[in-house]
């Protein structure tokens, strides 16, 4: 623990770290890491500390400038890959997400519109490119930042100029860590959100009061805390509740037997088609499929496959065409939620909408939650984040401002907040906990930060959606962001889509868009959304289109090479 704790002498030999937090990560859930995140609780978000201590030692692949690439003979001397480690987590933020999307269903709901005029928020950016710079978000973003605060009457701080508060000689890769700090140490607002140049506000009726009330709440822990609650009123059924009836693990008939366990299949809902199914195994590796009435069908490289979903008191059957035959446990927990689910009936829970509502007032929020944070692909992400003034809130981002300007460069600000949010805590736990199941299935992060679901501040262009397997844009969704996008002649034309759709007072959005419960993706409603347009298949999507389209190109590839061959 201390010698990650000084960075300097931590970068003396970073593939000899990258090694040690794999080789603590398989310790702890050996079935989790040599799985792949296919099986020891991985699937179903119970490996946190593994998933964590994976995350830190990418942080210091990071730092290794080389492509997010082991070099050959480092990582020989020292028995590690990046390949042990980038897939692993990639999968297990898959169990991490349904665990926390399962969580959300037992949180006071609270709607997109919800206003606490008493909450002092200030909204922060920095947009500062050289002047005649090519690219469109000096001119676009700004504009859509003023838009949206002014709606809110919230503070609005946007830097145009490389800022110079914070730190002598600060780059700009740690400028946000240092700003954001200084408004904090201002004592003018309670919460600062920090958004991203490239991150377009597409929601102006959605406000950061209703994130932070929905995402700060005190915990309940109770013993009826994990009952099914009735749905929101207004809330439709998801088809990925339909999925979730069948995820889990599967014993393969076909297998034998001293071996089904290890060869189990993993069923879990498709992150990038909503009512699809990922099946992934050792066997066969990953395939995509989706629910059709009572079957299950599986599209396989040689073609698709059919099964026949059998429902029995504690057992669950998959009886395919070809003859084989995969079953599954039926965890009492399951039983009795869908027992819940029958007994609520009609009823249902109407969202707070106003801080004056029963039970939805301050004393609903959790005064140790300083910092609302998202997850994509490859972890804990800094693009868009938001944070409440507090000592431990300041103390934080000096930390991280020090670990990534003083210590070691080489550190990003996301490396730097990443360490800091999980690298003793996770130490600790592996420490004091090396065989305790609970302990090690919890999240070790810093209980002062809560994990939110990545649409809610980070949600992706359709195409990094699908290429990186994380949350797309759905209209309703407060904003869409649009990582590596920094070509003018590729991206210009995006940025202005997108900001024409955020400003257009006339687009369709149905109430409480943006609520959690209402979320789904699929064909924009936008009049001028047009799929043969590649700005709008960049923003919108939906995945299926843009996966079509991106295959279609593929085939149309492979066949001119064919040709010239």
């Amino acid at each position: 623990m201390a010698r990650t704790e000084n960075i300097s002498d931590v970068l003396t030999c970073n593939v000899g770290v990258v090694a040690g937090y794999y080789l603590l990560a398989r310790l702890v859930s050996p079935l989790a890491i040599d799985s792949f995140g296919l099986a020891g609780g991985a699937p179903e978000g119970q490996a946190g500390l593994a998933y964590r201590l994976l995350q830190l030692a990418l942080v210091f692949i990071f730092t290794l400038r080389n492509a997010n690439r082991i070099p050959e003979g480092p990582a020989r001397a020292w028995g590690v890959t990046e390949h042990v480690i980038i897939p692993p987590i990639m999968q297990m933020r898959r169990g991490q997400d349904v665990r926390l999307r399962s969580n959300l269903q037992h949180s006071v709901p609270i709607a997109p519109g919800f206003r606490d005029t008493n909450l002092r928020i200030a909204v922060v950016s920095i947009c500062a490119y050289p002047v005649n710079h090519p690219l469109a978000l000096p001119k676009v973003t700004p504009p859509n930042r003023d838009a949206y605060t002014r709606r809110h009457d919230y503070a609005l701080r946007m830097h145009m100029e490389p800022p110079v508060i914070g730190a002598h000689g600060l780059g700009v890769q740690h400028a946000k860590l240092a700003t954001v700090l200084a408004y904090l140490q201002s004592n003018e607002f309670d919460w600062v959100a920090w958004f991203d140049c490239d991150s377009i506000l597409m929601n102006y009726e959605r406000t950061l009061d209703s994130i932070i009330y929905q995402y700060a709440q005190r915990k309940v822990e109770t013993p009826s805390s994990k009952k099914r609650l009735p749905p929101v009123c207004g809330q439709t059924p998801n088809p990925d509740d339909q999925v979730k009836g069948i995820a889990g693990r599967w014993l393969d008939s076909w297998i034998q037997e001293e071996h089904r366990d290890e060869a189990a299949v993993l069923l879990s809902p498709s992150a990038s088609q909503e009512g699809g199914v990922v099946a992934s195994a050792a066997q066969f590796g990953s395939a995509q499929g989706r629910l059709e009435e009572e079957a299950l069908v599986l599209d396989f490289p040689d073609g698709p496959l059919r099964a026949r979903i059998v429902r029995e008191a504690s057992t669950q059957r998959l009886e395919w065409e070809n003859g084989a035959v995969w079953t599954r446990q039926v965890e009492e927990a399951e039983q009795d939620q869908d027992q819940d689910q029958e007994a609520t009936g009609d009823q249902c829970r109407e969202p707070c909408r106003e801080p004056s509502d029963p039970g939805c007032g301050p004393e609903l929020l959790d005064p140790e939650v300083d910092l609302l944070i998202t997850e994509e692909g490859w972890g804990l992400s800094s693009a868009n984040w938001m944070i409440r003034r507090s000592a431990w809130s300041m103390e934080f981002l000096h930390d991280a401002l020090t670990a990534a300007h003083v210590e070691m460069s080489l550190f990003g600000d996301q490396d730097a907040m990443i360490l800091h949010l999980m690298n003793r805590q996770a130490l600790e736990v592996a420490r004091r906990s090396p065989g305790d199941p609970r302990e090690l299935a919890k999240d070790p992060i810093d209980q002062h930060a809560a994990v939110i679901p990545q649409f809610e501040l980070n949600a992706y262009d359709a195409l990094n959606a699908l290429t990186m397997d994380c949350d797309s844009f759905v209209e309703g969704d407060l904003l869409v962001t649009f990582p590596q996008c920094k070509d003018a002649e590729g991206c210009n034309d995006v940025f202005e889509l997108a900001a024409d759709y955020a400003k257009d007072t006339e687009k369709p959005l149905i109430r409480d868009a943006g609520a959690w419960w209402l979320r789904r993706e699929g064909p924009p409603q936008w009049p001028r959304y047009n799929e043969r347009s590649s700005p709008a298949l960049r923003v919108f999507g939906p995945r299926p289109v843009i996966r079509e389209v991106f295959l279609n190109e593929q085939n149309r590839r492979r066949k001119r090479e064919d040709d010239e061959e």
